[in-house]
């Protein structure tokens, strides 16, 4: 899942997630592909950042592997460690991650098996 500014979206790239309005109101769902109408309408709404599925804009930043990511997670919670409440946190944000890059593996696989 990448954000890119609108400038970059391209026919073809699924939202990761949905567009809201500034009042909270979905403008496209997830999973909707974007077409140039459909990028042209997001830009005439004022939708300045989309959240698109894959990473299909190449920031020059490598990305981080799964191990530098849950290590990056133990880190941001050292401070409350031991807390029962943000213990519980910091592992559904881990299990969020490990899941995503098993879905984004087996999605790779599909592809290169295509």
């Amino acid at each position: 899942m990448q954000k890119i500014p609108i400038g970059l979206a391209a026919p073809g790239m699924v939202l990761a997630k949905p567009i809201l309005n500034e009042k909270g109101m979905p403008l496209c769902a997830e999973g909707t592909e974007l077409t140039e109408m459909l990028i042209d309408r997001l830009r005439a709404m004022n939708v300045t950042i989309l959240t698109v599925k894959g990473h299909p804009i190449d920031t020059g930043d490598r990305e981080k592997t799964l191990e530098e990511r849950l290590a990056e997670i133990e880190d941001r919670f050292i401070r409350v460690k031991g807390d029962p409440i943000m213990d519980e946190v910091k592992d559904a944000i881990m299990r969020a991650v490990r899941k995503e890059a098993a879905e984004r593996e087996a999605m790779e696989a599909r592809e290169g098996s295509s």
